[in-house]
């Protein structure tokens, strides 16, 4: 079921970056930080490609969570998650948490616009 979840999360990507296209985003009001990105290809694989990583591990544990509430999965199996390098201990519930906000946050108020910018205004 791992590689269904993988299939499943890289969907709800591609939707999100679909569906952004009809965002709060007007060309002119995104904000100043994206008048430094272009449209050219590089530009758009890379937005495209940071915002998938970032969104990565919150849709992935919804994905897990969905299917465990459904009762397609026996367990909740979600991403393992590592304070740094050298860790062998995972991060605890409450800072997984803390890092989906921020992890949200830094896709709807940065890289949102970005991709927007790149993909749709130029």
């Amino acid at each position: 079921m791992k590689t269904g979840k993988h299939l499943a999360m890289l969907a709800v990507c591609a939707v999100v970056l679909w569906i952004s296209r009809f965002g709060p985003y007007v060309c002119s009001a995104l904000p100043g930080f994206t008048s430094e990105t272009s449209s050219s290809w590089l530009a758009i694989t890379l937005n495209r490609l940071f915002l998938i990583l970032m969104l990565y591990l919150p849709v992935y544990d919804f994905i897990s969570l969905v299917t465990y509430k459904l009762g397609w999965e026996a367990k909740f199996d979600p991403l393992v998650v590592y304070e740094g390098e050298d860790s062998v201990q995972p991060i605890s519930p409450k800072a997984r948490r803390v890092l989906y906000v921020v992890d949200m946050a830094v896709v709807g108020f940065f890289l949102l616009p970005l991709w927007t910018k790149a993909a749709y205004c130029g």
